[in-house]
């Protein structure tokens, strides 16, 4: 009666259900219910919606996330593109090195390169210590907790996911087309931009969706470099839920994440699809 393959798909999908969709249904379905002395009643309301859009720090909180979310994954693709292209061309002998040095940051934990970057950036940090000691500036400068400060560990955290898309992405382009390019009269330069980085747009869109679809959602950056002056929806999220314990709150901010987050990735999806097309 089933195929092989709907019992391989069954259990995958099963897991899903289960351990995925069933529990991200409950905790959204919290944001309908209006909450009472931190205790979840039965009544329907769209007042917890109304409550956060309205108050000016979580619609800037709100901003800031997608801010952030957009800025990273920019920076991720712009940067990762040019460091795959090198890996993927380079004829030397320390190829696997230097790859395996490119994911380096994977082998650590978020948490511990977050408090790397708080240990750099910190009032009395190395990058202070530095400019006072080249007289470049006078007092010292509090870089953290500020939304750069996330831009930039969020960065060099998913910096790695960027380099693997985009490695997968020119992999496929075949290294012919650049030789006829430049035997035709362009020099390399013109070259890249011109036959590899339109060739290569599927893995630098990818690139850019993967590292926004997680910057976005994460927390443990954003805690501990943004602070409570550049809160994030993740960061707001754990504050009603674990420490206020108001679960309604909480899961408004998710289905916000949730919904934005869907909204703007289909629009990236047909506009970039569009773009490939053309």
């Amino acid at each position: 009666m089933f195929g092989v393959h709907w019992i391989l798909i069954a259990g995958p999908a099963l897991f899903l259900l289960l351990f995925f969709v069933f529990p991200n249904a409950l905790l959204l379905s919290a944001s309908l219910l209006k909450s009472e002395n931190q205790v979840l009643t039965s009544k329907l309301t769209l007042d917890n919606f109304g409550f956060v859009l309205s108050k000016a720090h979580y619609q800037r909180a709100i901003l800031r996330t997608f801010v952030v979310g957009a800025s990273v994954g920019l920076l991720v693709a712009i940067i990762s593109l040019p460091i795959s292209y090198f890996l993927i061309r380079t004829t030397s002998r320390f190829k696997g090195v230097l790859i395996t040095l490119s994911l380096a940051p994977l082998l650590a934990s978020v948490v511990v390169r977050t408090y790397g970057w708080y240990v750099i950036l910190d009032r009395f940090g190395f990058v202070n210590d530095v400019l006072l000691n080249f007289s470049l500036i006078e007092e010292r400068i509090a870089f953290i907790p500020s939304t750069g400060g996330i831009i930039l560990g969020l960065t060099h955290a998913l910096l790695p996911y960027g380099i693997l898309t985009n490695l997968a992405a020119l992999s496929s382009i075949n290294p012919n087309l650049e030789t006829a390019s430049m035997s035709l009269g362009e020099n390399r330069c013109r070259t890249f931009f011109r036959v590899v980085l339109p060739l290569s747009m599927p893995g630098l869109v990818a690139s850019f969706l993967l590292a926004f679809s997680i910057s976005i959602s994460a927390y443990a950056t954003p805690a501990i470099l943004g602070g409570y002056a550049s809160r994030t929806i993740a960061t707001h999220i754990y504050t009603f839920i674990m420490q206020v314990l108001d679960w309604s709150l909480g899961a408004t901010f998710g289905a916000i994440l949730i919904g934005f987050t869907v909204f703007i990735l289909v629009l990236m999806f047909r506009f970039g699809g569009r773009r490939l097309e053309l």
